[in-house]
């Protein structure tokens, strides 16, 4: 099971629901996930860390705000990114610039050496929105590149913002959802008919008495 609950601002099943930072992610049920605590650092604060004790994989968020621009192209703010990667860990090996989910992110691939899992491998996708940063980061085991491998990105593409407060209100979905809605809409209908009756039966015995009076 995800250990999320004890510091997650939402949380409903596989998915980490952010209403502060308006964002998302949905983790694997079928694997066990183990959750840090935010963690502040020089340059912004991780909001979201996990890793799979199934995989050896992991996957962070961190939130940079106060940036001098919101143009991630400027020099600046590409400088506010390195810094935070290094202070992180990760030696830097190539970036580029790309759109994912409509969005303009950098992304970079970096390396870095960690004690127990050796060698790892970091596809670190950043965006700016408004004058903060998301720098969202998967890691696992390796040396090369895995940027376009599916099982390894597979957390990381969950990423999304949320825009309205409506939109994180937990909708249920499949067949047992779908049940639960007919039958409750089945008991509202009961409910209604059976009020209605009860009106009905007690108009008819009030005529009754005013009859026989």
């Amino acid at each position: 099971m995800l250990s999320l609950a004890a510091w997650l601002p939402r949380a409903a099943a596989d998915e980490w629901i952010s209403e502060e930072y308006r964002c998302a992610l949905t983790i694997p049920t079928k694997e066990s996930w183990i959750a840090a605590l935010k963690q502040p650092l020089p340059i912004g604060e991780v909001i979201l860390h996990a890793t799979s004790m199934t995989s050896s994989q992991g996957i962070m968020i961190t939130y940079v705000p106060d940036l001098p621009s919101s143009d991630i192209r400027k020099p600046e703010v590409i400088k506010r990114i390195t810094d935070l990667l290094e202070a992180q860990g990760w030696a830097i090996e190539s970036s580029s610039k790309l759109v994912w989910k409509g969005l303009p992110f950098v992304q970079f691939i970096g390396q870095r050496r960690d004690v127990v899992a050796g060698k790892l491998v970091g596809v670190t996708r950043v965006t700016p929105r408004g004058k903060s940063l998301y720098v969202v980061t998967a890691y696992g085991k390796g040396e090369a590149d895995r940027a376009e491998d599916p099982a390894f990105m597979r957390v990381m593409e969950t990423f999304r913002f949320i825009e309205q407060t409506a939109a994180i209100v937990d909708k249920p979905e499949g067949p047992s959802a779908k049940l639960y809605r007919s039958a409750m809409f089945g008991a509202v209908t009961a409910a209604a008919l059976l009020i209605g009756a009860f009106f009905l039966v007690a108009i008819f015995v009030g005529r009754v008495a005013q009859d026989r009076a």
